[in-house]
């Protein structure tokens, strides 16, 4: 799997619309938008590591799971 090249999509979305990832067992949903801000929640299992990333340095702030 270390050969596959990566999957990638632009979506416009409205608060309430969700994206399901891996069949559904991973979902992130618009919670609310405010000018720049967006909420979003995203519900995966335990396992599943979530981080936040802020702006472009892609460097991870928090791990989510706890």
């Amino acid at each position: 799997m270390a050969d596959a090249k990566p999957t990638s999509m632009v979506v416009d979305v409205r608060p309430g619309d969700r994206l399901d990832l891996q069949g559904g067992l991973v979902t992130v949903e618009l919670v609310q938008k405010s000018g720049q801000l967006a909420r979003l929640r995203v519900t995966a299992p335990r396992e599943v590591s979530i981080k936040k990333v802020s702006g472009s340095s892609h460097q991870a702030c928090s791990d989510l799971h706890s």
